[in-house]
């Protein structure tokens, strides 16, 4: 079983296999933009301005041991297809849905942005999104990662010889639910359902605090 708690702990959840699929570093804007403003919401800054976030897959059953009323589901705009769960009492990165590129079958996990126990070591399979990265963090980011690179994501399917049949094997394969687990949708359409969710936009790295377009604190 994988462990996955929010910073302080008042949020945890179980995983129930502890096997990740697959592990990627993502450079995507969405990414950056949403855990600037969480950080933000923390007071802190977030450091480097931008940069590569570690993220393990795994097979889609959890959870909710305690906090469950302390998730959010954040999304970028109105638009993004991406939900990113935060939590309300230290705002931790916890989940990651992506149903357009992942499918239902497989939960994202943020593994630099909370208390990850339990799952087994994951060489990481490649870096996605280079295209985002600025300028000025290429050398840093992209230059020194030793791995397959590519520019966009796994919708590029013929970018992703290695990648794409385990995302593909991941989706066909049958979920298996122990008593009391469930999917990362279940769960976020319960939080929707009573907290609604937040959208960003808009926000950048000058100090100023992002604009908040519907959704509840």
């Amino acid at each position: 079983m994988t462990v996955v708690k929010c910073k302080c702990g008042e949020v945890e959840v179980h995983l129930s296999t502890t096997k990740p699929l697959f592990r990627l570093m993502c450079c995507c804007n969405d990414c950056n933009a949403i855990l600037q403003w969480a950080a933000w919401k923390r007071g802190e800054s977030f450091y480097p301005a931008f940069q590569g976030i570690d993220k393990i897959y795994m097979e889609n059953s959890l959870k909710v041991l305690k906090g469950e009323n302390l998730l959010r589901w954040v999304k970028l705009t109105k638009e993004s297809v991406c939900l990113r769960s935060i939590t309300t009492c230290c705002y931790s990165s916890l989940f990651v849905e992506n149903l357009s590129i992942l499918g239902p079958k497989i939960a994202c996990i943020d593994v630099d942005f909370c208390d990850v126990q339990g799952s087994q070591a994951c060489e990481v399979t490649a870096q996605i999104f280079e295209k985002d990265v600025p300028s000025n963090r290429r050398e840093a980011i992209c230059e020194s990662f030793n791995g397959p690179r590519f520019e966009a994501g796994p919708e590029e399917t013929s970018m992703w010889p290695s990648v794409i049949p385990t995302i593909l094997n991941a989706q066909s394969t049958e979920v298996i639910f122990p008593k009391g687990f469930n999917s990362l949708r279940e769960i976020i359409e319960r939080s929707v359902k009573s907290y609604g969710w937040i959208n960003l936009e808009d926000y950048n790295n000058d100090n100023k605090a992002p604009i908040v377009l519907s959704g509840r604190n």
